[in-house]
């Protein structure tokens, strides 16, 4: 799997993060501007970040395959935390995604269609805390259907990101801070 890691320039991860793209039969990879500046802000914030690139469409199979590379992350930078990010159906994925040492998840423009029953299961239990990151014009998850779909979810907190819309022009570098702001505050 290609994959970029970003890493703290000082001092040792004591946390890891996976950082998720969007549908990759839609043209989403590790490259997205929200992914990249995700893991760069996680990287100065002390959290080792990875980018892979998922190439599996279905949802349930790439969960599975988040959750194997979340375990060699850890392994490979002695931390013993994990972060999941994901941006759109990587947002599902991360919903989904349930590997060793997972303490928070940042879902950022879920798209609605995507929230099967599985995931809002997973997202409603309340064992890890999420963050969603809902623009206010999302045209696959507007704040109304995603507050909807979560019910009376535990733990988990809905932002609405005013001024953008699900493809974030403007709002990727405010996006990404409010991520890594929260994440910090998690760890």
């Amino acid at each position: 799997m290609d994959h970029d890691l970003h890493v703290p320039s000082t001092g040792t991860a004591t946390s890891a993060a996976v950082v998720l793209h969007p549908h990759p039969a839609m043209g989403g990879d590790r490259h997205h501007p929200l992914v990249v500046a995700t893991a760069d802000g996680l990287a100065a914030a002390g959290v080792a970040a990875l980018r892979p690139d998922l190439h599996d469409p279905d949802i349930d199979a790439s969960a599975r395959a988040v959750e194997a590379t979340a375990v060699d992350l850890l392994r490979d930078t002695g931390a013993d935390r994990v972060v999941l990010v994901g941006y759109s159906w990587g947002s599902a994925v991360a919903a989904l995604a349930a590997p060793a040492g997972l303490v928070a998840r940042v879902l950022v423009a879920p798209p609605v269609s995507m929230l099967q029953r599985d995931i809002t299961a997973a997202l409603c239990s309340g064992e890890v805390p999420a963050l969603l990151l809902v623009p206010a014009h999302d045209q696959y998850g507007p704040p109304v259907d995603v507050r909807a779909a979560l019910g009376d979810a535990q733990n988990t907190t809905m932002e609405v990101v005013e001024g953008a819309d699900h493809f974030l022009a403007g709002a990727v570098d405010r996006i990404a801070a409010r991520a890594v702001a929260w994440i910090s505050e998690q760890l």
